[in-house]
């Protein structure tokens, strides 16, 4: 069974233990139509605070999904600065490439830089499709100071330290750790837990900061 989930969890006013949120959830397959539900909520002057949080496989069709989704919502959520909206896409686009490329898949190098995404899926459905089954998990929090993104794989982890220690740019001719790398200039705190397969990553308003 595929699996592709995505709950939305919407705050008005400040967030207290009994403050009520309204919530939205469908399949990830469903995504455009979830999205036109909540419109009109993201539309509240007293909203406060946007929760989005998904599963999905290691799947080229999950992962278009999940970032036209997120893409939207961004686009949408009135807690987020114009000026921040860049920026928080390749955020998250390099997260869930890293979570599905180098974490669960381990995408070797000659692949990604001779075969697209959609070839080398094609190779694993089947000669090895339980590698596409396992998941990434993904919650994007947005208040009006900030926004917060943990992203978790099932890859087994790595070593992290290394590339947070990075002072200068990968070789241009290295595959990996240039996202990173480049989250590190994007972000204002970066951290790695459960071996590496967990990534949070905090985004501060440059106005709040």
């Amino acid at each position: 069974m595929v699996t592709g989930s995505i709950t939305i969890q919407l705050q008005r006013g400040p967030a207290t233990p009994d403050s009520p949120l309204v919530t939205f959830q469908d399949e990830l397959c469903n995504h455009a139509g979830l999205f036109r539900t909540i419109i009109p909520s993201l539309s509240d002057s007293e909203l406060e605070q946007v929760t989005l949080k998904s599963r999905f496989e290691s799947r080229s069709r999950h992962i278009e999904s999940i970032m036209s989704f997120v893409e939207h919502l961004l686009h949408k959520t009135p807690l987020i600065p114009a000026e921040e909206l860049s920026s928080m896409m390749l955020i998250i686009h390099e997260s869930v490439s890293n979570a599905v490329y180098h974490g669960n898949l381990k995408v070797p190098e000659p692949v990604r830089i001779h075969k697209s995404f959609p070839e080398y899926e094609a190779e694993l459905e089947s000669s090895s499709p339980e590698l596409l089954a396992k998941t990434v998990d993904l919650t994007l929090q947005i208040t009006r100071k900030q926004a917060s993104v943990t992203i978790s794989d099932s890859g087994g982890g790595f070593d992290y330290e290394r590339e947070l220690n990075r002072l200068t740019p990968p070789e241009p001719d290295r595959e990996t750790g240039r996202g990173i790398f480049l989250l590190k200039q994007t972000v204002d705190e970066i951290t790695f837990r459960d071996n590496g397969e967990t990534l949070h990553l905090t985004k501060v308003w440059r106005h709040h900061a």
